[in-house]
């Protein structure tokens, strides 16, 4: 009874050791096991019924039909993707910001093809041109905090010292708008809409191109304080800039300031 027990489970490995079993059901299925490709051999019912599969979880789960491989992966399809578009425009109008460009899924794998790549890419850009000119916010401080950068440097350092200092420039705004928060911030809260104003760029808060953050002639541009509670706004430029000059000098008041 023992060997004839024996005899009949060799024969049921036999069976799906000779005929296969994905070639027997005829499918291939993707992702995880189905019934639709589970192949049965052996007994009908008990204890030796066996099962293998023919879908794409089987390779991981170790229990593919012997004929897999050859009947199921000859089948395989890698993903086919479009080739990449054209890099977008930068995103930012003025300063830094990223372009972007896509590709997309013709046909997706099938039967453990290739997965699909990225659809989508993105790198960093610059965009500046004439219109992003008066897009720099001007920082602004009392003029009275301009004697602090005129002292001499107590440790007498080469750096400091022996620098050369490029001389001063002016320019006149007339402000066309101010915050809210502005009536709260003294000095600020002494301007009105309308006001004149005198903003000197000294030598130290100058640019390599002897510039200052915001100081535009002809245009509206941007403004905020540094100093005490929030204070910002817009002003237009009253003429060009005024060289070799301070705003003391050219207008003693109140409503003097300097760039940082």
């Amino acid at each position: 009874m023992t060997s004839l027990l024996f005899v009949l489970t060799l024969c049921s490995y036999l069976v799906v050791t000779c005929y296969g079993g994905c070639a027997d059901l005829g499918r291939c299925c993707p992702g995880k096991r189905s019934d639709a490709c589970q192949y049965e051999y052996g007994f009908s019912r008990g204890r030796f019924t066996h099962a293998c599969y023919c879908d794409e979880f089987c390779i991981k789960s170790r229990d593919c039909c012997p004929d897999y491989q050859s009947y199921c992966l000859s089948k395989a399809r890698d993903c086919v993707m479009s080739s990449w578009e054209p890099w977008s425009e930068c995103n930012a109008r003025c300063g830094g910001g990223f372009a972007e460009r896509r590709r997309h899924i013709r046909s997706y794998p099938e039967y453990g093809g290739a997965e699909c790549g990225a659809r989508r890419q993105t790198r960093g850009c610059y965009h500046n041109d004439a219109r992003c000119r008066n897009y720099e916010i001007a920082q602004i401080i009392p003029s009275r905090f301009n004697r602090k950068r005129n002292e001499l440097d107590y440790y007498q350092r080469p750096a400091v010292v022996d620098r050369v200092i490029r001389p001063s420039y002016c320019v006149n705004y007339r402000i066309n708008y101010l915050s809210w928060s502005c009536r709260y911030a003294s000095p600020y809260h002494v301007l009105e809409v309308g006001n004149s104003v005198c903003v000197e760029c000294h030598d130290t808060a100058m640019n390599k191109e002897g510039h200052c953050m915001g100081a535009y002639e002809n245009v509206s541009s941007r403004w905020k304080s540094l100093d005490g509670r929030p204070c910002s706004g817009t002003w237009v430029s009253e003429g060009l800039q005024q060289k070799n000059s301070t705003c003391d000098q050219l207008q003693p008041g109140e409503n003097n300031f300097i760039f940082i």
